[in-house]
């Protein structure tokens, strides 16, 4: 019987992450769905692929396997080889809160046929044993998610997420890729992700689909559906053991490749915003995810020897080319497999 829903990870050197997400997701309290995972891993420890073998028997689970990818290839591949109806995302450091997690996320879609794409809520906090949270959210966070939660700014077109927040929005412009969920329809009418991005490249669809969306259709933040995020663990994209020199040129190389494609006279225009954006996404990274600067003083004076060097970090990134149309992700609407009939009746 054709799957309902896709859970689509992909996962590189988290052996032991990921077979901890999949022994969560087989356990969740949902008649129809299949997971498939994208895995490139170059470092196999040998108990966890065994366990990864072990759960490969379970018939809802397909696992892929390919050379490094890249994070956007990786969902790509990943929405090539789905059978459902809806494709859920799932970084392989996370692990959803509750057996009810995919439910959560169907009903969403199963409410308004009008809902192409949803990003669940995240959880920072530890889940305790009865999986409640404890991740309390300040007054500013409160005050500013409701107009930025999943959406890109006005003028330059940047990402926010605000994904803990914990109260329902429409109108979002973009889906996370963990905790994200888009119909297969969206891949069918606007492809996939455009691959020349090391970081944000959820934004290239989001953008794609915002243009393309027709007369009611939206997305949105449904915090129903909660997912624990990890923050601790090598492999995958390593985003959090960067320098600030590498973090902020990957940000500049998404600047470049993807805001350059679809907004190329913004971009020349603004230039020098787009670097003290990028100056912006960088500290704050340095203050909330980077592993090398856990205290305050570390935090401190990263901020200020990276904001010393910034005129020769955005001096380098100047020899990055503004990217060309169109992107690679519009080839994945070729590539896509005819969907069952039984699926599109489900």
């Amino acid at each position: 019987m054709t799957p309902l829903l896709s859970v689509i990870i992909r996962s590189f050197n988290r052996l032991p992450a990921l077979c901890e997400l999949v022994t969560a997701l087989l356990a969740q309290q949902h008649d129809s769905f299949e997971i498939v995972v994208v895995e490139q891993s170059t470092d196999r420890p040998a108990t966890a692929a065994a366990r990864l073998a072990e759960l490969e028997r379970d018939w809802r689970l397909r696992v892929l396997r390919f050379p490094p990818l890249g994070g956007a290839a990786a969902r790509n591949k990943g929405v090539e080889a789905m059978r459902g109806e809806i494709a859920v995302f799932i970084d392989d450091d996370d692990v959803p809160i509750g057996s009810d997690f995919l439910s959560s996320i169907e009903a969403g879609f199963r409410e308004d046929d009008k809902l192409v794409g949803l990003t669940c809520r995240h959880v920072w906090s530890h889940p305790g044993p009865l999986h409640s949270d404890d991740d309390r959210l300040s007054w500013a966070y409160r005050a500013l998610a409701p107009r930025l939660a999943m959406r890109f700014s006005r003028v330059l077109g940047l990402p926010d997420n605000f994904a803990r927040y914990d109260r329902r929005l429409n109108g979002r412009h973009y889906v996370h890729g963990t905790g994200g969920a888009y119909r297969r329809s969206v891949f069918e009418r606007f492809g996939g992700w455009d691959e020349d991005t090391p970081i944000e490249d959820e934004t290239s669809l989001g953008i794609r689909v915002r243009r393309g969306l027709a007369a009611g259709e939206y997305i949105a933040f449904d915090p129903r559906a909660r997912l624990q995020r990890g923050f601790d663990l090598g492999g995958g994209l390593d985003k959090r053991r960067n320098t600030t020199g590498r973090y902020f040129a990957r940000f500049m190389k998404f600047v470049h490749a993807i805001l350059g494609r679809y907004y190329p006279v913004r971009v020349r225009l603004l230039y020098p915003c787009y670097v003290f954006g990028a100056w912006r996404f960088t500290i704050g990274w340095l203050w909330d995810d980077s592993m090398a600067h856990d205290t305050l003083p570390k935090k401190l004076l990263g901020t200020l020897l990276f904001t010393l060097a910034l005129p020769y970090h955005a001096a380098k990134a100047l020899a990055v080319p503004l990217g060309k149309p169109p992107g690679s992700g519009l080839a994945l609407r070729e590539r896509l497999a005819p969907q069952p009939r039984d699926a599109r009746s489900a």
